[in-house]
């Protein structure tokens, strides 16, 4: 058994592949297994995980049909042997000393999951640390530490932890495996840390930045999405289903998270007034309304308390919200 298996989601990543899979390879923890699963890719990806096996026997290559990054890491999950198991997304590479620290850690501390920080690289070589305001520093919380702002702060990224693999995931009952939200577009990292986080008697929080999130030209792109909306709501009932399966419920939390899908509904007034909208104005303004008439954004700002433009939600001011959208978009170049 290794200490750890890295899996690794794969879906049209030639660019910048040999550097991801460099930095797990160049690991000063030489314990681990690395899982590499192809996502059904259509340029040279597959070919470059089979040359990387090739060299090197702690990789594993999985090939499925293009299912999403959330099917990719479960397929993962599932085969994964090692003691933990930790995820990279395959445009980001990490530290080379990541994983032998933080399985220091977790042994330690008999964490079932740890959690480092992250760092943001740009285009242009600028970075920014992504960091855990609310921790001055190193961290060990039980369930009980955590309060609706921090778990707002921490849950929302897999890639900068490692889990306790046979904590959550009996192989021989996959019903009873912590995996990934199937059909959901955002929050699938958060929707996921909830259940891990709600199910934990130890978590750690190393104050390092060990993972390197690549903000590329591509990815900084602000795309649009027709369905931008639904799959806020979408994630929404995700998450309350985790806080009611790992969170007990907890008001508090919930209501924490009611903010969050409003602020989900704002942004999807935003993204139909991206440049790269396709949609007519006609469009966009039906768009809007149908936003503006939801029955459960309406009661989650009912339950939440309504700031000044979820108040343009409640009141139908749809000229409003446009006139917002437009003014954010142009500020930020979207």
């Amino acid at each position: 058994m290794a200490r750890v298996s890295i899996i690794i989601p794969i879906y049209n990543a030639e660019e910048h592949l040999a550097k991801c899979v460099d930095s797990v390879l160049g690991q000063t923890e030489k314990d681990i297994e690395i899982i590499l699963v192809d996502d059904g890719s259509k340029d040279n990806s597959l070919e470059i995980c089979n040359d990387y096996a090739k060299q090197d026997k702690r990789i594993r290559v999985i090939h499925q049909e293009n299912a999403g990054v959330s099917a990719a890491r479960n397929k993962g999950i599932l085969l994964a042997r090692g003691e933990y198991i930790g995820f990279v997304d395959s445009d980001d590479w990490i530290d080379f000393e990541m994983y032998k620290s933080m399985l220091n850690e977790a042994h330690k501390t008999d964490a079932d999951v740890v959690m480092c920080d992250a760092r943001t690289v740009y285009d242009d070589g600028k970075t920014q640390v992504d960091t855990i305001t609310q921790l001055p520093g190193n961290r060990i919380l039980k369930k009980s530490d955590f309060t609706p702002s921090l778990l707002l702060e921490m849950a929302g990224s897999a890639c900068r932890c490692i889990y306790k693999n046979n904590r959550y995931n009996d192989k021989r009952q996959k019903h009873n495996a912590l995996l990934f939200p199937l059909g959901v577009k955002f929050s699938e990292d958060r929707i996921f840390n909830l259940y891990a986080f709600g199910q934990a008697n130890v978590v750690s929080y190393v104050k390092e930045a060990y993972y390197n999130r690549y903000m590329n030209k591509k990815s900084a792109v602000h795309r649009f999405h027709k369905d931008y909306f639904e799959a806020c709501k979408k994630a929404a009932i995700g998450i309350e289903l985790a806080i009611q399966c790992a969170w007990n419920n907890n008001e508090e939390l919930k209501k924490a998270y009611l903010g969050q899908f409003i602020g989900g509904a704002i942004g999807a007034v935003c993204n139909y007034y991206y440049k790269t909208s396709p949609l007519t104005a006609v469009e966009k303004k039906y768009m809007v309304k149908r936003v503006c008439e939801d029955e459960k954004l309406r009661t989650a700002i009912a339950n939440y308390g309504a700031d000044r433009r979820s108040r343009w939600i409640l009141d139908k001011k749809y000229n409003l919200l446009i006139a917002y959208a437009r003014l954010a978009n142009w500020k930020h170049g979207r």
